[in-house]
């Protein structure tokens, strides 16, 4: 494969087999590993079909849904596998448009360090979560936008407007973020004279129109519950401001670059500043316009809010756009010194696939924990892969107890992450509650306490007895020890699980948002 077009494969052919490829390796993954918490999270969501869910819109969980009908269960495979289709539509839709802005050798590159950067390569290309959709649907709008605001003009625009409208509707389903894309189109359109003429004619407001339909179910759940999902999004993390931190800033850039490999991250920010010149072609411009603004919010995000520390992939659907420009940029160079280029090319692809690789196989596995000097540095809840670790031996062991698949006896845990992880041990056996007083995400709503009343609870916790009782001891007539689950990789226990059950459930649990 060589970009100056002069070797066997177009770069057509060339990104057809980059998908393939790269799609067999994350099928492979998705296949070996557990769900982590917040696919447990959302794999419990899925079996409660709504028009939207506390913290995120419908989409990608309803495609987890479909997944588990089709199927009629709801293996790590079935789960991923669509995320894993859809992220192969996603980078030939970013190639599409790079080929139609700068070239097609300039969209493979585009495509090439998109897969080889690791927050794309696993979390959006493998993971059951909103971000596979949002990028997908992301770019397709962009792919209309691109021929409406950049010429050559389109023949019957209104039919544009309408596509990018649905895009854009389909994104907002996907995830809250997608709004950025109005923000960005906004920002470009006032930076041209021509185009502010276009704000008032009919095809914006089209588009608009037809986003807006379709994010109706959101809209409508939304008033029905009190307009939680959009106060708690808005509001994410100022319960815990501490004032301004530079240093919470300094760290999420780091963890921006290091979810990107820090020097391809170093070149899309170049990128992004280059485009918003003057001087900049229109099509470098738009991108950067489109970008600005979700990168510079989420990471100024970071400076009063501690949430920002540990989200540091808020700001991908605009990096996945610099791409673009970047692969012009390398595809530029590559011509005028070929093997310097290819071998920065080969450089982050190399250690994408050694990264993942060993990441892969670690969580699948647990074997870094066997290396003496990172034995102690993952002992316990310090290795952050353990939330990967399926609760596989829940199942049989309520089994031998006798409380699945009866209607008098609920499952409880105590937050909404550890929840998640029951819930999709347990397959839909027995309902699940998540009773906490802090965070229980969408779990407040799948469930009435009061139909409960008078029932059993069976407790998963890593709590002792004594703390289990001071906390739900006025909740219940009794709390009595049921014993232990261990769970674990290789048959290695990681993770103790103990089981409680709550004898004659009281009074409702006060949960924060209601239900």
């Amino acid at each position: 494969m060589r970009p100056t077009g002069g070797g066997r494969l177009s770069a057509e052919a060339s990104v057809a087999i980059l998908i393939a490829t790269s799609a067999l390796l994350r099928l492979a993954g998705a296949a070996t590993t557990g769900l982590c918490y917040g696919e447990s999270y959302y794999a419990a969501c899925a079996r409660h079909p709504s028009l939207a869910y506390f913290d995120h819109p419908p989409l990608s969980i309803l495609v987890a849904t479909a997944s588990i009908a089709v199927a009629g269960q709801a293996g790590a495979v079935v789960l991923r596998l669509p995320f894993i289709l859809l992220f192969g539509a996603t980078t030939w839709l970013l190639f599409a448009i790079g080929r139609r802005l700068f070239g097609p050798w300039p969209g493979f590159i585009a495509a090439l360090l998109l897969n080889a950067a690791p927050v794309f390569a696993v979390s959006v290309g493998v993971f059951l979560q909103p971000d596979g959709p949002l990028m997908f649907f992301w770019l397709l709008c962009v792919w209309w936008l691109i021929h409406l605001v950049l010429p050559p003009p389109p023949e019957r625009p209104l039919r544009w407007w309408a596509a990018a409208g649905a895009a854009l509707g389909l994104a907002l389903l996907s995830k809250y973020t997608a709004i950025f894309l109005v923000v960005g189109a906004g920002l470009y359109a006032l930076s041209r004279r021509d185009l502010r003429r276009e704000l008032v004619r009919p095809g914006p407001s089209l588009a608009l129109g037809i986003a807006l339909v379709c994010f109706t179910p959101v809209l409508v759940w939304n008033a029905q519950h009190r307009w939680i999902s959009f106060l708690w999004q808005s509001t994410r993390g100022m319960s815990e401001y501490q004032g301004i931190r530079l240093d919470w800033v300094l760290n999420n850039i780091a963890g921006q670059a290091g979810e990107l490999l820090p020097w391809v991250w170093l070149g899309l920010v170049v990128e992004l500043f280059r485009g918003l010149r003057p001087s900049a072609p229109e099509p470098r411009r738009l991108l950067s316009m489109l970008a600005i603004a979700p990168i510079i919010l989420f990471t100024a995000v970071a400076a009063y809010a501690p949430t920002g520390q540990r989200h540091f992939h808020w700001a991908m659907p605009a990096y996945m756009l610099l791409f673009l420009p970047l692969g012009d940029t390398v595809h530029r160079v590559w011509k005028r010194r070929p093997r310097l280029v290819g071998w920065a090319l080969a450089g982050p692809v190399a250690a994408s696939l050694v990264a993942l690789t060993v990441a892969t196989t670690h969580v699948a596995t647990g074997w870094l924990k066997d290396v003496p000097w990172l034995a102690g540095r993952l002992a316990g809840d310090r290795d952050p892969t353990v939330e990967c670790i399926d609760f596989t031996a829940l199942e049989p062991a309520l089994a031998r107890l006798g409380v699945l698949d009866r209607r008098d006896v609920f499952v409880f845990s105590d937050w909404w992450f550890r929840a998640g992880k029951v819930d999709y041990a347990l397959g839909g056996r027995a309902p699940v509650l998540a009773l906490t007083e802090t965070d229980p995400r969408s779990f407040a709503f799948f469930e009435r306490q009061e139909r409960w009343l008078g029932k059993d609870g069976i407790f998963v916790t890593t709590k002792t007895l004594d703390e289990v009782r001071g906390r739900f001891g006025r909740y219940f007539a009794r709390i009595e020890p049921l014993g232990t689950v261990s769970v674990g990789r290789r048959g290695k226990d990681e993770l103790t699980l103990f089981l409680y059950r709550g004898v004659d459930f009281l009074r409702r649990y006060p949960l924060p948002y209601g239900g």
